[in-house]
């Protein structure tokens, strides 16, 4: 495809499922991380160091001038967790990281910003659901988080409807996605929890080929304006399924996400042995 893309957060758990797939799709990717190493130690080619917190805007405006879509997936780990003022202030900082890049990718000129978020933004939700009171939970559900990491989370969705809404000069594009379960689900890890926990990650399971499908067509898509002209969505990522809490039909409708595989099907081995 002939964009120009900036993957934030490149040397990341989501980030190294989609690099495979952006570097083959998209001949002008660019990467942007704190370090060049992932998790593991393993460096990742073509990673550009930079601190999206603590470079001047100088510094890092080079890194999204010409840029069509930034895919936004760093995040700034708290240091202090173990006090409420310390995952406060650990994850306000994730909300200023949020802020600049909103704000270098509307000075830029960058027409779309995608950005990874998370079912934690809602995740109070999950409460009546356990309890059978609840079946389905929506983008256009309030928020309710019901941790600082998920109020972060929450807090830079409704900063990104700023941006989009035109009130600073122009509209920005942006997306984000609320990713639920991204890895597979070994029954084993349950064995010993209460069932209504492994149904959970069940239910809000997402695939590999289901995360990249809704982060291309997120990147790729024509036209995301709602109907009063705001180019503003939140989507969940989830797979199609069977047990599945999360709405995706705004994102099935917007974009044509059309998730290929189904928790039931996938670990339908393990769902026998624990759940029947």
């Amino acid at each position: 495809m002939n964009q120009r893309i900036l993957l934030t957060g490149a040397t990341g758990y989501v980030a190294g499922q989609l690099l495979p797939v952006l570097r083959a799709r998209y001949a002008d990717l660019r990467l942007l991380d704190l370090g060049d190493t992932d998790r593991d130690g393993n460096r990742i080619e073509g990673v550009q160091v930079a601190d999206l917190l603590a470079d001047d805007a100088g510094r890092l405006r080079p890194f999204f001038e010409g840029t069509d879509v930034v895919v936004h997936c760093a995040y700034a780990r708290p240091e202090d967790g173990a006090t409420p003022q310390g995952q406060y202030d650990g994850q306000k900082r994730n909300i200023d990281m949020a802020q600049r890049v909103y704000q270098l990718a509307l000075e830029a000129g960058v027409r779309r910003v995608v950005a990874a978020s998370t079912n934690q933004a809602a995740k109070w939700y999950e409460q009546p659901y356990f309890a059978g009171r609840r079946d389905r939970v929506g983008p256009e559900d309030y928020p309710r988080p019901d941790n600082f990491y998920g109020w972060a989370k929450a807090a830079y969705e409704t900063l990104g409807f700023l941006y989009a809404c035109g009130s600073l000069g122009r509209k920005l594009e942006v997306i984000l996605l609320r990713i639920v379960a991204p890895r597979e689900i070994h029954g084993a890890d349950f064995a010993d929890q209460p069932r209504h926990r492994y149904a959970r990650d069940l239910a809000g399971y997402l695939s590999e080929r289901d995360l990249l499908q809704l982060f291309v067509k997120s990147i790729e898509a024509e036209n995301i304006e709602d109907e009063e002209g705001v180019p503003f969505h939140i989507f969940y990522g989830v797979s199609n399924n069977a047990r599945k809490f999360w709405s995706i039909t705004n994102a099935r409708k917007v974009i044509g996400y059309a998730p290929e595989d189904d928790s039931e099907v996938r670990f339908a081995d393990d769902i026998a042995r624990l759940l029947r």
